[in-house]
């Protein structure tokens, strides 16, 4: 995937007409000064997925088996600095860290 810092975009985006919507498993836990978000997926294809965060946003398209698509879209719970978060794209997993701007504690991810 391509990773801007600036902008706190990762990767490419691919052609939204081939795309399936697809539920999968995700999670999210923190430390004093990180809060990271987990989608549980195999099989994932990093030049085709999307992760943008900016400090107060975090979206998700990611692609995977066959034009599977996970999407997830949010307003975060607290601040981020985008600059110091990054992305992996591991085997079975996804996961995003994110720097938090405060030292403090989240009772949740995202605002409902």
């Amino acid at each position: 995937a391509v990773v801007s810092t600036q902008s706190g975009h990762y990767g490419r985006g691919g052609d939204p007409s081939s795309k399936k919507e697809a539920k999968c498993r995700y999670d999210w836990h923190q430390t004093g000064d990180t809060v990271s978000f987990t989608v549980y997926v195999k099989n994932v294809k990093p030049d085709l997925s999307t992760v943008i965060c900016n400090p107060v946003k975090l979206e998700l398209e990611i692609r995977f088996g066959e034009n599977e698509v996970f999407n997830f879209k949010g307003v975060l719970n607290g601040i981020i600095v985008p600059e110091k978060s990054h992305v992996g794209f591991f085997k079975t997993k996804v996961e995003v860290s994110m720097r938090k701007a405060e030292f403090f504690g989240w009772n949740k991810l995202t605002v409902d």
